[in-house]
């Protein structure tokens, strides 16, 4: 044995010089330079797995296009002329209806023929999005021209010991309804909304007494990074 290869028990580090043929298992301990002969190798990658060592790859990220979220409230006397927003978006891409909420006076519970005629929807038609096809005939009229539809859900009496002070609510959910309008190519802008609304005979309701409330999803090509 080459008594050069061992250093002395006073020796600081303590470690062998040179191949250690007594070990198996370091990577460092097979290499050609190390005079052993042996077919196993093993890469980076496979250390990384044999010791459950993970690697830290850092934070990952997906490109989005960027969205906005736009709010509107109104009543049936902010109709009469276009809507306008408080800035211009440029390049849009499309244009989600995330929610909406309709409300409109009703009759009271005295007036049974009035209650069986209560609309069961409300058409929001805005000349920006429209994108709804139906039919002419019978009365489809509106919907022919139309973003969106607000379906019936309660009536709510505000006064629970008369027939009076009653208003008829109506909704839209994405989740439910999934209105979008898509835009190919992207729409250069978008700064109004023209918006008139009807109800399932096609009257409009923009003489009527109501308040309604919309939220939007508005993306353009514009690129967001979300980690």
């Amino acid at each position: 044995m080459n008594e050069q290869n061992f250093v002395s028990v006073k020796d600081d580090n303590l470690y062998q010089r040179g191949a250690n043929y007594n070990l198996a298992g370091l990577n460092t301990q097979f290499r050609e330079n190390s005079g052993i002969k042996n077919n196993i190798s093993y890469s980076n990658n496979d250390i990384l797995k044999k010791y459950d060592i993970i690697p830290h790859k850092g934070l990952t990220s997906n490109t989005i296009n960027k969205p906005y979220k736009l709010v509107l409230s109104f009543d049936n006397s902010d109709v009469s002329s276009p809507i306008i927003l408080n800035q211009s978006f440029k390049d849009v891409v499309s244009v989600k209806l995330l929610n909406a909420i309709f409300i409109k006076q009703g009759p009271g519970d005295n007036s049974d023929t009035d209650s069986l005629n209560i609309p069961i929807f409300i058409t929001l038609s805005i000349n920006e999005l429209n994108n709804i096809y139906s039919t002419s005939q019978p009365d489809g009229g509106s919907l022919l021209n139309s973003f969106a539809t607000l379906e019936y859900d309660k009536t709510f009496d505000r006064d629970i010991t008369g027939n009076t002070h009653k208003v008829n609510i109506y909704k839209n959910k994405f989740g439910i309804n999934q209105d979008i309008k898509y835009f190919d190519p992207p729409l250069n802008s978008l700064s109004k909304f023209n918006i008139s609304l009807f109800d399932d005979n096609s009257n409009n309701s923009t003489g009527a007494t109501y308040k309604c409330k919309l939220e939007f999803i508005i993306e353009t090509k514009d690129k967001q990074r979300v980690y």
